[in-house]
């Protein structure tokens, strides 16, 4: 380090007044924010100065004093100190005149000056954040810089006294001083590592609460509950209604735990009103998401029943039962369940004893789901198992607030009704409960039991879940090659299940592993579930009930139909102009100027049309044929929907067999292709009355026969259905001829109403 003389260039034995002019005139120029090295050696200096000046002095003084001590041993005199010379008479000497008042230091009324300066500057600061005539953020951010400019900042002693005055006043007026926050920590290099005071480590977790406000936005976990705290615009009403979204109530709860224990500063960002409605809200047990999830559940299946039930009295009563159980079930979950719940979670209780038992008693379900034939009462009771057993794990095990649906979530449930929507509407009235009270009760218990299913599945979490998952999915393929009826079901219910345990995977290692896992796997199980809905889709939906368009026709458009359908080939000789009309379909289909689909239903309609027409002249032998075919079609019927063997509803083919529908198709064709009779070979055959046709279907008991014959004409569904097989079965008995003469009438009388119809 150079000499103190030099580095304030003024000679070695300056007095003490041209040091500080040196010092001042030095001061000037150097800037301790661009030279902090030179203004440190300048300071430095100084106060070597300083203190050099003031031991000179002493120095020289006692020099003086030694000197006049020997001069006076000399002269044989004793040199008696001034403050011990007393007169004669013991009175004090006469008091000296009074020295004139020093003349004051240029340098410390300046500095003096300036630390006036900066004591007004900081309490304009003060004053503008602790009140109570507060300033704008702008007039904040003036002060402050006015307060950083100060003179006096430029000494290294008092700058870091104004830092620690500083860093405690912008922490204890937080959050008003949240305008100069950033510039205050910039200026001071709070943000690096040090011995900082506990007034900016305060400043330092203020930092990282605004990086979690933040987050708070679009896409976090917490945002919906961020939005109705930091929202004091909205009535009450409006606040309410949005209380009863899946979700929002335990997103509130967990930031005001945040905001209570963890992350304090955060509810400084609360709207007041918000916050006290939320507070008082969530201190009592409310009606909420579980109790409307309630209600529109027992809306839907009153749906149901009012469009899909068998007769007006199960439609009626069906859908006023469904609804009343719908609030019934909702208002016992809101005077009884839920204080309970509310109570256990006021307490730390966790209530899951017999949660294994319950998810265990779920795969059995699932696994008769899977394996046992969908027949109506296997289909209702199934669904109503599934649906209680969901109550009974939601109310015992239900530890979660429903979780909110995503747009992702909600994009992936359409798609996958999009592709499910042909097959359900294809299902039975029982196929359809079961298929919407188990996705019903899955999707439940998958969004209020995660964290019971995680615990359940915790010894070995990604061992258990995709071991059940991979048994579940070899069963449905099981189930698919060994029992005929619609794949969604079985596929459905593995997947369905699949799809809670991955809920519970995810929620137990939310960040891991476990979250990968149940991500890759629930894509395959909603593929699984739309790949099953195609193939569980009618033929019709698939593009009709003839073979699908092939890829390269050929020169002959009609070979490759004749060769699907053989039937078209005796088109050719019985109906010339039938076949010509076809084969110019198939020509615009070929060419490209026809749709695909759209031809093949023209011709559905023309082979259709001639069907009707021709069928009452054709032939004994294919008029008997048309009736056996009817009795098997009432057979399938009553199997799959009463209301339509009954006539009470139109008959979809979707109802029917592959094979049903293939064999009607072939024997359209050859009555459509078939000659037709002469006058006279029509009248062959006995006309059978229906009263001896109802005494052969009841063996010839009179009483029976009328009941029978009431049955035809009644309203209930079911024995309408059987009548009606019973009197095919007496009609099939008999010849053809008297089969043809018997039908011939009914028959030509029907194709005119459908002709007129049309």
């Amino acid at each position: 380090m150079r000499q103190w003389w030099r580095v304030l260039g003024v000679p070695r034995g300056s007095d003490r007044a041209t040091v500080r002019r040196a010092y001042a005139a030095k001061l000037k120029v150097t800037n301790p924010e661009d030279d902090a090295a030179g203004f440190k050696e300048l300071r430095a200096a100084y106060e070597e100065a300083l203190r050099w000046v003031d031991y000179q002095q002493f120095d020289d003084w006692d020099d003086e004093e030694d000197e006049a001590a020997t001069e006076a041993a000399r002269a044989g005199l004793t040199l008696t100190p001034i403050w011990e010379e007393i007169a004669p008479d013991g009175d004090a000497l006469p008091e000296a005149e009074p020295l004139p008042p020093p003349e004051p230091d240029p340098l410390e009324v300046e500095r003096a000056a300036d630390a006036a300066e900066f004591e007004r500057r900081f309490a304009e600061l003060e004053a503008g954040l602790r009140g109570p005539w507060f300033k704008d953020r702008d007039g904040i951010r003036a002060a402050f810089d006015a307060v950083m400019a100060a003179p006096a900042l430029i000494e290294l002693d008092r700058r870091a006294y104004a830092e620690y005055r500083i860093a405690a006043l912008i922490a204890d007026t937080i959050p008003r001083s949240d305008a100069i926050l950033r510039e205050a920590m910039a200026a001071f290099g709070w943000e690096g590592e040090g011995n900082h005071p506990p007034a900016v480590w305060a400043l330092r977790a203020r930092l990282d609460e605004w990086r979690l406000i933040a987050s708070f936005g679009r896409g976090h976990a917490l945002e919906r509950g961020w939005r109705a705290l930091i929202n004091g615009k909205s009535p009450n009403w409006l606040r309410r209604l949005r209380a009863l979204r899946p979700g929002t109530a335990g997103q509130v709860r967990q930031l005001f735990d945040l905001a209570d224990y963890d992350v304090p500063g955060i509810a400084h960002s609360f709207h007041p009103k918000a916050a006290e409605w939320w507070r008082a809200h969530l201190d009592a047990p409310r009606f909420g998401s579980v109790e409307v999830a309630l209600l529109l559940l027992g809306g839907v299946v009153a749906a149901l029943f009012a469009v899909l039930g068998a007769t007006p009295a199960v439609r009626l009563w069906g859908a006023v039962g469904a609804g009343a159980g719908g609030l019934v079930l909702s208002l016992a979950h809101w005077r009884f369940v839920t204080p309970m719940r509310w109570r256990a979670a006021r307490q730390g209780v966790v209530r899951s004893r017999g949660a294994g038992w319950r998810l265990g008693l779920w795969l059995v379900l699932t696994a008769a789901a899977i394996g046992a034939p969908a027949t109506p009462l296997i289909a209702w009771g199934l669904g109503a198992a599934f649906f209680i057993l969901s109550v009974a794990i939601v109310v015992s095990d239900g530890t979660d607030e429903n979780a909110a649906l995503g747009w992702q979530r909600i994009v992936v449930l359409m798609v996958a009704g999009a592709f499910i929507g042909p097959a359900f509407f294809a299902m039975t009235l029982g196929e359809q409960a079961l298929v919407i009270l188990f996705g019903l009760s899955a999707g439940w218990v998958g969004s209020s039991a995660r964290g019971t299913i995680a615990r359940v599945i915790a010894p070995r979490p990604v061992l258990i879940a995709l071991g059940i998952m991979i048994a579940l999915i070899a069963g449905a393929i099981v189930r698919s090659n060994l029992m005929p009826g619609t794949p969604l079901i079985a596929w459905g219910a593995a997947a369905g299940t699949s799809l809670v345990l991955m809920s519970g995977l995810r929620a137990g290692d939310p960040d891991g592993r476990g979250s990968g896992v149940a991500a890759l796997a629930n894509m395959l199980l909603w593929a699984i579930v739309i790949v099953a809905a195609v193939m569980s889709a009618p033929e019709r939906e698939k593009g009709g009930a003839l073979p699908p368009p092939i890829s390269v026709v050929p020169a002959d458009p009609m070979k490759a139909l004749e060769a699907s359908e053989p039937g078209f080939r005796a088109l050719k000789t019985g109906n010339p102009k039938l076949y010509d009309e076809v084969a110019a379909i198939r020509k615009d289909m070929a060419a490209g100027k026809r749709d695909q689909d759209e031809g093949y239903r023209a011709i559905d309609a023309l082979v259709n049309n001639a069907y009707q027409k021709r069928l009452p002249l054709v032939g004994s032998a294919l008029i008997a044929a048309e009736m056996d075919i009817r009795l098997a079609r009432a057979r399938e019927l009553r199997k799959a929907d009463v209301r339509a063997c009954a006539g009470e509803r139109d008959i979809e083919g979707n109802l029917l067999s592959r094979e049903f529908r293939q064999r009607h198709y072939a024997h359209a064709l050859e009555v459509a292709g078939a000659p037709l009779l002469v006058l006279r070979e029509l009248s062959k055959g006995r006309e059978v009355p229906l009263m001896e046709l109802l005494q052969t279907a009841t063996n010839g008991d009179i009483a029976a026969a009328n009941k029978l014959a009431d049955a035809l004409e009644g309203k209930d569904a079911t024995a309408k259905c059987d009548a009606r097989i019973a009197m095919l079965e007496a009609l099939v008995a008999l010849d053809d001829a008297d089969i043809a003469r018997t039908m011939r009438t009914a028959l030509t009388q029907r194709g005119k109403a459908k002709a007129e119809k049309k």
